[in-house]
Parts: C-alpha cells; sequence; structure tokens
C-alpha cells in the first residue's frame, strides 16, 4: 500500500511537473510567435493585375515590397482594367490572360515571392464568375430557368393565348461593346447559346396571382425579373395539369381550362450570356455551368493546368463568391437528377420554386415566395427539396471538381462559399481554407462565424478573410478606420486576412494610378488602392504587424465554441432564417450571455459523434450542447442522428418548439412519423423545449460552461477564444458606437496580462479570483478591443494606475509647414512657413490636397520629467489621419488612430527639443474633380493636424 501511496505521489508530482513544463513551453512559444509572427500568420494582401499586362521586374519589385511592410503573401486576382482608356497595344496585352506569357509571369511573381519567405494564392480563372474564354462556350455555359405567367378564367375556349418567358436581358458575354466577340470564329455564337433555350414545362393550376411590390430599377441594369412579393399566390396542388405537350410556338395553348380561376406557367430553360465580371481573356467570357463537373474540367485546363504541379511559391488557388445572376438557379439535368435524388417528379410543382431574393446575385434578401399551397406547407416541402437537389449538384458539379483538381496539383483549395445556392457551411468546410468576407453588412461578426464554423466542423486550422472593403469609399478610408473593421473581423472567427486589396502599378502617371473598383460616372466604386500612391500607405506596415501579432495568437491552440447552433437552410443571407427580420436574436442572446456558436449543418451531424456528453465533430472540434431554432421541417435522419446524440448523453435544446415534419415531400407521411418518433426518442433522453428568452440559463444549467461571464451591458460586445496547453486566450471587441464598462470573468484562476498587438508590449491588468474564474474590470471605448492572456503560474493582481506629474500644451501656433502631394490629382508642393495649425479644409491652398505635411519647431521638456520611473507621452490632439513623430532626429512608429498618443521618453533630452511631425491624409481630396463625371460625387473630409495637443509626464 505504501509503495503504491509513493508512486501515486511521484506520479503527480511528475505530472505537476510537466504540466508546469508545459504552461512554460507555451508562454514561451506563444509569446514568441506573438513577438515574431510567422508567414502564415501574417496578412496577405488581393493583388490586383491588368490582367498580363505585367513585367516581370515590376512584379518581383512588388513582391520585395509587399515583404518589406510585413506581409505574408497575396492573391493574384487577375482582372481587366475598368474605366482605363487601353491603346489597342495594351488591350491585347490585357487579354494575354490565361496564355503561355501569363503563366510565365506567375510563376516569375511565385519564385519571387517564394524567395522572399512568401506565398501566393491564385485565383483560378480572370475575376468571377468562373469561366471565360474558348474553353466554355455556349455548350458548356450555365443555364437558368425563366418564367411567364398568365391568369386565365375556366369556361374559355380555347385555344387560349399565353404569354412565354423571354430571357432577361443584361449586358452579357456577348455585348456589343465588347471587341472580343467581334472575332469571325465567335460569330455563331449567339446562335448557339440560343439553340439551348427549350420549354421545360407548362403547368396549370387554379388560384390567385401574388401581390407584387413595385420594382426600382437599378441605374438601368437588370439583376432580376422578380417583384419582392407582399402577398403570396395561393394555388391548389390538387388541380395541377401539365400542358407541356399543348404549347405551340407563338404561345397558343392547345387547352380550354374548366370552371375556376387559373394561372398557367410556362417555363424555359435559357443557356445565360451573363459575362464573366471585369474578365481578362480572349474570346467572350461566358460564365460555366457551375451544376457540369466537364465544363470545370474545361475551365481548370485552360486557367489552372499550364500552371503545373506543385508550383513553387504557389500556396493555393481561389476561387471568389460566386454570385451567379440566374432568373431561377437551375442545370440542364435538374428535373432527371430531382427526380432520382428527391424520389418524385418536380415538373407539376415547378411554380411554387420562385422565392425573390434567394440567393440573388448582389441582393440576398428575404421576400414571401410567389406561391403558397392552399391549405397545406407542401410548397415549403417542393421548395426544400428543389434547394437540396440545387445544392447536391452544385457541389458535384464545381466544388468537389475544384477541391479535387487542387490537390492532384499539390495545392490548397481557397473557397468563399456565401453567394452560392448550396449548403453554405458544406461548401466551406471542402475547401482546405474556407474564406468569408467584410462586405456583408459591414463586417457582420456573425455571418463570418459561418466560415470558422465549417473549419471547426471540417477540422482546418485557417479561416480566410476578403478583408477592408467599403462600398462607395475608394478613395477616404482611414487607417483608424481600417484597425477598427481588422478587430471587428478578428472577433468573427477570421485568424487571417486578405486585404482588398494592392493594385499593381498601371497608368501610374495618372496619380493615383488605375485601382480596381475605382470610381465610375455609375458608382463610386470600392476601396481604394493599398500601394505607394495612397498617402497613408506607411499605415500598413504597423498595421500589418498588427495583424500579424492578432493571428499568430488565434492560429495557435484550439478554438472554444461551446454551442452548436443548427443550420439547415441552402445558401445563406441574413434574415433568411426570421422572414427577413435580420436580428438574428438567438446568435446575439448566446454571445451577451458569454456562449460562443458555430452553426451546425445536417452533414456534420450524420460524421459527428457523442463522447463524454460532448459532440464531437469529423474535425475534431468539442461542444457541449447542441441547440436548434425554431424549425418546423428537418430532414428525418438528421432528426435520428440527434436522438442519437441525446440519448448518448449530449444536452440537447429546442427553441420555443421541436420539429414536426420532414422537410421534404417525397414520401411525406412516412418521414414525418420517422422525425416525430425522433424527437419524442430526444425528449426521452432528456432533451428540452426552451424558450429563446430562457436558452442561456437552460444551457447553462446544463453543465455546459460558457466562455465568459459578464456583468454590465455586453450588447454589442463580441468575442473569440482559444486554448492553448489548457489556458485561455480571449480577444473581446466592443462593436459599439458607445463606450461600456463591464466586468469579465475568464475562465480558470490566474494573472491576467493584456497584450497590446499594436506594439507588441504586454502589461498585467487588474484581476480577482471569484470561485473558479478570475474576474477582470474593463472599460471599451467604441470600437475598441482587448486581448487577455491568463497565465496560471501567477496570480491575480491589482494594479495601480500611473499618476500624471507633469503636462504642457503644445503650442498651436508657430510651426513651420511644408507639404508635398496632389491637389486636383496633380502634383503640388509648397512651403508654408510658420503657421497655426487647422484643419486643411480652411487653408484655401489645402482645401484639395491630399499628401504628406511636415510640421516643425523646437519645444521644450523639464528635466524633471526625465527622471529614472517618469514616462512621458505625445499626444498629438486632433489628427486626420496619421502622424509620424520625429523628435531629435529620432523616428518614432507611426501612429494611427484615436488617441494620437506615442511614449517619447526616450527620444527627449532636458530643454530644447527639436519636433517634427509627419501627417499623411486619405486621398479623397486630392480627387475631387467637378470636371470629372466619375470623380465629381467626392465629399471633401475633414484633413491635416487640426488641433495641438499635449506632453504628459507620469511615473
Amino acid at each position: 500500500m505504501f509503495a503504491k501511496r509513493k508512486t501515486a505521489k511521484l506520479l503527480a508530482a511528475t505530472a505537476m511537473a510537466l504540466s508546469v513544463l508545459n504552461v512554460q513551453a507555451w508562454a514561451q512559444s506563444l509569446s514568441e510567435a506573438f513577438k515574431s509572427p510567422s508567414m502564415e500568420a501574417k496578412p496577405r494582401l488581393r493583388w490586383w493585375w491588368p490582367g498580363d499586362a505585367v513585367t516581370d521586374g515590376e512584379l518581383r519589385r512588388e513582391v520585395q515590397l509587399m515583404a518589406q511592410m510585413g506581409f505574408g503573401g497575396a492573391e493574384v486576382q487577375s482582372f481587366s482594367p475598368n474605366f482605363v482608356t487601353l491603346t489597342p497595344e495594351e488591350r491585347a496585352v490585357v487579354n494575354d490572360y490565361a496564355e503561355p506569357s501569363f503563366f510565365a509571369h506567375l510563376r516569375a511573381a511565385a519564385e519571387a515571392a517564394k524567395s522572399a519567405g512568401l506565398s501566393l494564392d491564385y485565383t483560378l480563372g480572370s475575376a468571377w464568375p468562373s469561366g471565360g474564354g474558348e474553353a466554355i462556350p455556349p455548350e458548356k455555359a450555365f443555364t437558368e430557368l425563366a418564367m411567364a405567367r398568365t391568369a386565365v378564367k375556366g369556361g374559355t375556349t380555347g385555344p387560349i393565348k399565353v404569354e412565354l418567358p423571354k430571357r432577361t436581358k443584361r449586358l452579357g458575354a456577348l455585348n456589343f461593346f465588347d471587341p472580343r466577340t467581334k472575332d469571325p470564329k465567335y460569330a455563331d455564337w449567339g446562335k448557339r447559346l440560343h439553340a439551348r433555350a427549350r420549354t421545360v414545362a407548362v403547368v396549370a393550376m387554379k388560384g390567385s396571382a401574388p401581390d407584387l411590390k413595385k420594382r426600382s430599377g437599378m441605374n438601368g441594369m437588370t439583376i432580376s425579373p422578380w417583384s419582392d412579393v407582399l402577398t403570396s399566390g395561393t394555388l391548389d396542388p390538387a388541380s395541377r395539369i401539365v400542358l407541356t405537350d399543348k404549347l405551340r410556338e407563338d404561345g397558343t395553348l392547345d387547352w380550354t381550362p374548366p370552371a375556376g380561376e387559373w394561372q398557367v406557367f410556362v417555363f424555359r430553360q435559357f443557356a445565360s450570356d451573363v459575362g464573366v465580371l471585369g474578365a481578362a481573356g480572349r474570346g467572350p467570357q461566358l460564365i460555366l455551368d457551375h451544376t457540369d463537373p466537364s465544363a470545370f474540367a474545361a475551365h481548370a485546363a485552360r486557367a489552372g493546368d499550364p500552371l503545373g504541379k506543385n508550383p513553387p511559391g504557389v500556396r493555393s488557388t481561389f476561387v471568389d463568391s460566386l454570385e451567379l445572376m440566374q432568373d431561377i438557379q437551375w442545370g440542364p439535368k435538374l428535373l432527371e437528377e430531382f427526380r432520382k435524388r428527391r424520389g418524385y417528379d418536380l415538373t407539376p410543382y415547378l411554380p411554387f420554386v420562385l422565392q425573390p431574393g434567394w440567393m440573388q446575385a448582389w441582393d440576398e434578401h428575404y421576400s414571401p415566395p410567389y406561391f403558397e399551397a392552399a391549405n397545406s406547407d407542401l410548397a415549403e416541402r417542393v421548395r426544400a427539396d428543389y434547394r437540396r437537389t440545387v445544392s447536391d449538384m452544385m457541389i458535384e458539379g464545381f466544388i468537389e471538381p475544384f477541391v479535387a483538381w487542387n490537390h492532384a496539383h499539390g495545392l490548397k483549395a481557397k473557397f468563399q462559399a456565401h453567394g452560392g445556392a448550396f449548403d453554405t457551411i458544406r461548401g466551406y468546410g471542402l475547401a482546405d481554407i474556407p474564406e468569408t468576407e467584410d462586405l456583408v453588412h459591414s463586417g457582420d461578426p456573425l455571418f463570418m462565424r459561418l466560415a470558422r464554423s465549417a473549419a471547426n466542423l471540417y477540422g482546418h486550422h485557417i479561416i480566410s478573410a476578403e478583408s477592408l472593403v467599403w462600398p462607395d469609399r475608394a478613395y477616404n478610408v482611414t487607417p483608424a478606420e481600417m484597425r477598427r473593421r481588422i478587430d471587428l473581423i478578428m472577433a468573427g472567427g477570421v485568424n487571417s486576412m486578405i486585404l482588398h486589396g494592392m493594385n499593381y502599378r498601371f497608368h501610374a502617371e495618372d496619380w493615383p494610378g488605375w485601382h480596381a473598383f475605382q470610381p465610375s460616372p455609375f458608382s463610386l466604386g470600392f476601396s481604394g488602392p493599398i500601394n505607394e500612391t495612397n498617402p497613408v500607405w506607411p499605415a500598413m506596415k504597423p498595421l500589418a504587424a498588427y495583424m500579424g501579432r492578432l493571428q499568430a495568437v488565434m492560429q495557435a491552440g484550439k478554438s472554444v465554441v461551446p454551442v452548436a447552433w443548427f443550420y439547415g437552410r441552402y445558401g445563406y443571407y441574413i434574415g433568411i432564417e426570421d422572414g427577413g427580420a435580420g436580428k438574428q436574436a438567438g446568435e446575439k442572446a448566446f454571445l451577451a450571455a458569454g456562449y460562443d456558436f458555430d452553426r451546425i449543418n445536417p452533414d456534420s451531424i450524420a460524421q459527428a459523434r457523442v463522447e463524454g456528453r460532448r459532440l464531437i465533430s469529423k474535425g475534431g472540434h468539442e461542444y457541449g450542447v447542441l441547440v436548434l431554432p425554431p424549425i418546423e421541417g428537418i430532414r428525418a435522419d438528421t432528426m435520428e442522428a440527434i436522438a442519437g446524440f441525446a440519448k448518448a448523453g449530449l444536452p440537447v435544446f429546442f427553441t420555443d418548439h421541436a420539429p414536426r415534419r420532414d422537410e421534404g415531400l417525397a414520401h411525406a407521411k412516412a418521414r414525418d412519423a420517422r422525425v416525430k418518433k425522433a424527437v419524442a426518442a430526444a425528449m426521452k433522453a432528456g432533451a428540452k423545449i426552451v424558450p429563446a428568452v430562457e436558452l442561456p440559463e437552460a444551457i447553462r444549467a446544463a453543465g455546459v460552461a460558457g466562455n465568459l461571464r459578464f456583468e454590465g451591458d455586453a450588447s454589442d460586445i463580441v468575442f473569440v477564444q482559444r486554448i492553448v496547453d489548457g489556458q485561455p486566450v480571449t480577444f473581446i471587441h466592443n462593436r459599439a458606437d458607445a463606450a461600456r464598462s463591464l466586468t469579465v470573468s475568464l475562465p480558470g484562476v490566474g494573472g491576467v496580462r493584456r497584450w497590446n498587438a499594436m506594439d507588441g508590449s504586454v502589461n498585467p491588468v487588474t484581476a480577482s479570483a471569484a470561485a473558479d474564474m478570475t474576474q477582470v474590470p474593463l472599460s471599451l471605448s467604441a470600437g475598441e478591443s482587448v486581448l487577455l492572456v491568463l497565465d496560471p503560474r501567477t496570480r491575480p493582481q491589482s494594479v495601480a494606475a500611473s499618476e500624471v506629474v507633469g503636462s504642457a500644451a503644445l503650442p498651436a501656433e508657430g510651426w513651420a509647414l511644408s507639404v508635398s502631394g496632389h491637389v486636383a490629382r496633380k502634383p503640388y508642393a509648397h512651403d508654408f512657413g510658420k503657421v497655426a495649425l487647422q484643419d486643411w479644409s480652411k487653408v484655401s491652398e489645402l482645401a484639395g490636397f491630399s499628401g504628406e505635411a511636415i510640421y516643425s519647431r523646437s519645444i521644450s521638456v523639464d528635466s524633471s520629467w526625465l527622471k529614472p520611473g517618469t514616462r512621458v507621452s505625445l499626444d498629438l490632439g486632433q489628427v486626420y489621419d496619421m502622424a509620424t513623430v520625429t523628435i531629435n532626429g529620432r523616428t518614432l512608429p507611426p501612429v494611427i488612430a484615436a488617441p494620437f498618443r506615442i511614449d517619447v521618453t526616450d527620444a527627449l533630452r532636458p530643454g530644447p527639443n527639436m519636433l517634427k511631425v509627419t501627417v499623411e491624409n486619405v486621398p479623397q481630396n486630392g480627387m475631387i474633380d467637378p470636371g470629372n463625371p466619375a470623380l465629381k460625387k467626392l465629399k471633401p473630409v475633414a484633413a491635416g493636424w487640426a488641433a495641438a495637443g499635449r506632453l504628459e509626464a507620469s511615473r
């Protein structure tokens, strides 16, 4: 017995020693990663190329520039230079995309990246959606279904005249303005497109027409022919009649309707001539059929195969969000596939599939469907079956072949799964690098969690995001706004940002040179150039370092997400689950209660298991609870799997009510019975129905630990958390436009340090132990974030605030000022002599200026301020938009966001000091041009050093 006890004590002591060593190793490794992020942890740039109008020398220079600024690589996006006047010779070179010269340039850039320790991602195709060139002729172009409806009263003697669908007119790939379509060898492409048109079905049903909203145009462009619905029409499915063989070519239908009010529908398939947006390359630019794997193969042979296998310096290929403009999502084999997969013929039920806004390119939103079924849920079941079939076909026709192609070529697949009519989470999960974007609702962190969810469910390490994108703001995004958006993206679960974007130097003589999505007479464009032509370019180095430090931490260890929140829809937009309200109430309630969540789809449920009352995903992530939103229908096999989880001990909660039926139509009675039986089994095993407002407390009562606990107003607080060797690392962001003061309880007991990713400093914060948690009081200003690391080797402590021992206002006058930059896009430089600080808009010569301004003068510092233990900070006051301080010839790191404060202790000396402040503003004011139709809409913004701050000594 004694020997056993001695052995047990020895083992326990050894385990404790190993635990301490592990914690020490963790602290050292994470600290080193924070100080010196790996290349994988550094941010990347979307690198816009003007087609093939590039040179190896400039590509190599720009790669070196990326490395010098602290980026880990770039994503090559070849693009047709929009709204730039090109000579015929320039246009020909631009359109050498996918030709041997292009791949030679791509290899040169990739080799330069590898030599610099960077890597490239390559967009598999010019622009988006995928397609273009002779590889995608009319026979491989994507298709759409169009619908025309005619109201007919019973008793009308046939034949009757009905409306026929027409192809929706868009500025397509074969438009007259594109010179690439005028080559004689493409002369028959229009006819070949037309030859693919066919009538799919003519269906009649008794019922009423929908009440539609009045349509509003979109700058003359037709994105979708459908109007939003005020009140759905109602159809009697029992009255359905398929009349396809009764329709003549002229729209005459050989049919006499029986008594009643009838709706006659004609459905016609068209091969779409919508073009790849902004595509460079030879020939017409038709979009490929995403349901046809042979179309993808043809595209990959043109746009990818010439790169070869295992290309040095290339990490992955990339597909941007799909954004397919289809009247009704379709594929030539959809009816056939539907019958095989769903077990019945969709043809007589086609009138029920149309729902405006559902996966509508550029404008996904909620509208009621055009038609519901009278006195039943049949229409909703048909729509679920239809969407599942579209999803299956797009995944099998495009996403899986894309991933397989990459793996066969020694590359990773990077994919944006949003904007597609398929299982969004599975789409992300199939890729090696799921990528989201911040354009959705200005960086909505709840939406961005879909990509993080897929990473946890399917076992991926990197969660990428197309980042820093603002619509209608091509020239006035400040570094401070970038920093705040970075925090929001990080709080959305992202750990690898791709900044949108760096533009290859093209037409550089016309400042600021070409950049993708520059303003046009039709639009103010998107976020401006992230390169040397932007005066605030110097801010990118500290921002890149900031992102690198954060991403190094958020790529370490394991993500902590206790809640699996069911998502069974196809496609996604905010409002898809709550009838367009877009409140995201469930997600917000989880976070406010301190519980992070992932969305879990049926595919992941089918591959998950329960161990020790925890749900283990295919990718190895562990969830403490499974919660279902208030849904009517769910697949029977999914509900049966959930019942199995409950029997195995997993806490399962149904919000407000349990599902009542299967989601599909075939064998509905039997499948509904299976759902009900599975729900009953789950309830017997301990699953509960809980009102939405009580969910967080019910989860806590079930013994499921949260990430955090909040005391105070936690609304608009978002967070992510990771465990690194058992220790919590928590990033908290206040997304509100008002300050939040609250107390945060972290899991475990230990000392807490705040890791400042902007300057790399690590400082203790006041904390106190409370039971098995550590409480930290926080005061976060609007948009502020904090990275907290709990260290179990130390105890919580109270940290005394520093005491101000001296303060002196900076003089507002007597500053020597010289500027260099642009006014009205023309070079401008001037020495103003001695000036007072003020907003440049109040100085006639500077009201339209953008560039660099240098303020300088002597200031005096009291010698008592420079005693050991005293630190001196310089608060510059009101600055637009960034500043770099040089004192006595020593240049300090740039300050890029309010408060514009920097520690200047080590640069000062007693008595007189020469202070130089270099201020840069965004390009906006220098771009305003009333005579330019693209730039006259720009409005002036505040600029310069507008008000002085102060020096402050503290100890």
